[in-house]
């Protein structure tokens, strides 16, 4: 079979339908003029282009609708045609609208698998079956990206879906790579690619994964920053919509967004002006368990990042980026309760603790962020 051949043969096995799952997304979320009038004054006020997605995300607004206008007319009656658009220009803006799309594709096969012929195996548990595997583990990542290779190219893919694996770790160049980002037609090709992206979604953050476990033992110094703030492995509209949803749930005291986001983007310590003030408390005072997971959750942390070094390491950041006001007032005392809530947690391979209200509260926000 020649390469035409094997082209034609893999069209025809296509799973995806890019017509319909775009026709969903696009239908299901239509408004009409008076609601798209009544909220684009916010939106104008609005600079910072991931915080533009997420006006766009919670006011329910197609992620395939780039723009809404309409008409309005002054006090002279001359007529206006005021735009509300979120068009990505450059490289940065084109992978922050990528990822969200991609997101929202994802949960649109995932809730309705059968429609869309979806069969995938969840990240998670690729991820759980991986560690708990008797083999070899150089083996082990062989033949795993085999597989997951096999099962993306059964679905019937293009060839950029696979470009665009091997220069993920390149972010945030990846897509200047890429021949899809070029041209007129860049954003349609974009919103297509990411119906495509999010078919395999599982699959590519499980070579993703695979291929951060063939690097060498992650030092101490990678891992924690001296004199700086947490690394959050979420990028900013992400960030956001966690931040959200702890202010939401009543884990966090309000705090400006802007403020949140230093805690997770590895700042120096002394350009944080606010801590962020932790809420929910335990029998013994403040719940230090929960903040532990949130940390575990937000930072990506493996179980197997916390040993004595790294104990002292996370207690310091802590003590620097919260504060929590319990109601004897005592203030923040966190120098023997965090590490006693993280030796205990690990112990216990931090499996949630279903009697903990806040541990199924920050599960089910790291639910709906993918």
């Amino acid at each position: 079979m020649d390469f035409f051949e094997e082209s034609k043969y893999i069209e025809s096995k296509k799973k995806f339908d890019v017509g319909k799952i775009s026709l969903k997304i696009t239908t299901s979320k239509l408004h009409t003029k008076d609601y798209i009038k009544s909220i684009e004054r916010k939106f104008y006020k609005i600079e910072d282009y991931g915080e533009k997605l997420l006006f766009w995300k919670k006011n329910n607004l197609s992620p395939l609708k780039l723009q809404y206008e309409f008409i309005i007319h002054d006090e002279n009656n001359k007529q206006f045609k005021p735009v509300m658009s979120i068009t990505p220009e450059g490289n940065k803006e084109k992978l922050q609208y990528l990822n969200w799309i991609i997101e929202e594709c994802y949960q649109e096969y995932s809730n309705n698998s059968k429609k869309y012929n979806f069969d995938t195996v969840p990240f998670e548990l690729l991820k759980n079956r991986f560690f708990e595997s008797k083999e070899s583990r150089s083996k082990l990542i062989v033949s795993e990206e085999k597989i997951t290779k096999d099962r993306i190219k059964k679905t019937g893919v293009s060839e950029d879906v696979y470009k665009y694996i091997k220069l993920k770790q390149r972010e945030p160049n990846v897509l200047s790579d890429l021949e899809i980002c070029k041209g007129e037609k860049m954003v349609i090709s974009l919103q297509n690619f990411a119906v495509e992206l999010s078919f395999v979604y599982d699959y590519i953050r499980y070579l993703i994964f695979l291929k951060s476990q063939n690097k060498k033992e992650i030092s101490i110094d990678e891992v924690f920053y001296e004199n700086k703030t947490f690394a959050s492995t979420y990028d900013i509209p992400k960030l956001m919509n966690i931040h959200s949803l702890l202010e939401e749930e009543g884990i966090i005291q309000k705090i400006d967004f802007e403020e949140f986001k230093l805690i997770f983007t590895e700042t120096p310590f002394k350009d944080i002006k606010n801590k962020i003030v932790w809420l929910p408390k335990s029998t013994q005072g403040v719940d230090w368990d929960s903040l532990v997971i949130l940390l575990k959750n937000i930072c990506g942390f493996s179980n197997t990042s916390f040993n004595n070094r790294t104990i002292i390491e996370i207690t310091e950041k802590i003590g620097r980026c919260f504060e929590s006001v319990n109601e004897e007032k005592k203030g923040f005392n966190y120098s023997n309760s965090v590490p006693r809530s993280i030796r205990r947690l690990s112990e216990n391979n931090f499996k949630p603790n279903r009697t903990n209200k806040t541990f199924q509260k920050i599960e089910d926000i790291f639910s709906k962020i993918f």
